[in-house]
């Protein structure tokens, strides 16, 4: 398979301030006119992850200082992007967090890996979808950690039985779950969404729950943006750069179904916006 040398008028990336978001970031500064990256830290905190980013392209680059864990800042952010530019090209969900050593609950009153992971990327996505190009692209990053997860969405927050890679690998299923519905639910619509695994890559995410394994997040990178403008179907999951099935928890009717119905009751605002017409092309 092959992925053609796309150039994007405007991109969106959240996750950009370390790991493989950073170092996607960096490539798509030259190869965007517009870059727009989310952290959950202060500008001035990385400031010096924001000059490396502008110092390897041309593209004019935003910071958002956006914590996932707050709904609310979310929808805030997704507003002051569409604030900032008509239309978005490429929309790249990277953010995450890991399962942490304790279970934590966010002042939303979710589980913290299950809101970062899988809540805030979905809200953000609804909000930011009147704005989608025609031809726009949504890249989610997931895990071929979904594979090991089962979706027991009568504890969705793990109040019972929580472990940090439970809470992880569940957050990803969520995510990979979400992006195939997301592609139908776009049916027709000029958009496509595209979720993939980058593979083992030594970030500060992976260290957190596994030590230094896997090879430089500059692998991650590339993975990211041959999803990014590779030739595949809306719906599809990628390892390895190749399409390949998701998990059957990931494709039980029942699943889907639930999942769809949990983030209706948990993010209200997706009643707000259904896919419609839109203008723009990507370039």
């Amino acid at each position: 398979m092959r992925a053609r040398e796309a150039h994007w008028g405007t991109v969106v990336l959240t996750g950009a301030t370390s790991g493989i978001g950073e170092a996607t970031a960096r490539r798509l500064a030259g190869r965007a006119d517009e870059l727009i990256v989310q952290g959950p830290e202060p500008e001035d905190e990385v400031a010096g992850v924001l000059a490396g980013i502008r110092a390897s392209g041309s593209a004019h680059v935003r910071y958002l200082s956006v914590d996932f864990t707050s709904l609310t800042a979310v929808a805030e952010a997704a507003r002051a992007v569409r604030e900032a530019v008509s239309t978005v090209d490429l929309l790249i969900n990277d953010a995450g967090v890991p399962g942490a050593p304790e279970r934590l609950v966010t002042a939303d009153g979710f589980e913290r890996t299950l809101q970062v992971n899988a809540l805030a990327p979905a809200l953000f996505t609804r909000l930011l979808a009147p704005s989608l190009a025609e031809g726009a692209r949504i890249v989610n990053v997931g895990s071929s950690a979904h594979r090991v997860a089962d979706l027991d969405l009568a504890d969705p927050d793990l109040v019972a039985g929580y472990t940090p890679v439970t809470a992880y690998s569940r957050a990803k299923l969520a995510m990979v779950t979400w992006s195939s519905l997301l592609a139908k639910e776009f049916g027709s619509e000029p958009v496509t969404v595209v979720a993939l695994c980058p593979g083992l890559n030594e970030t500060p995410l992976s260290a957190a729950m596994a030590g230094p394994i896997g090879g430089p997040p500059t692998v991650g990178a590339e993975r990211v943006l041959f999803a990014a403008a590779a030739d595949v179907p809306s719906g599809s999951y990628l390892e390895g750069d190749r399409v390949v099935p998701t998990s059957a928890a990931s494709r039980d009717p029942r699943n889907r179904r639930r999942l769809a119905e949990l983030y209706l009751e948990r993010l209200p605002r997706f009643a707000s916006y259904r896919p419609g017409r839109r203008t723009g092309s990507t370039s």
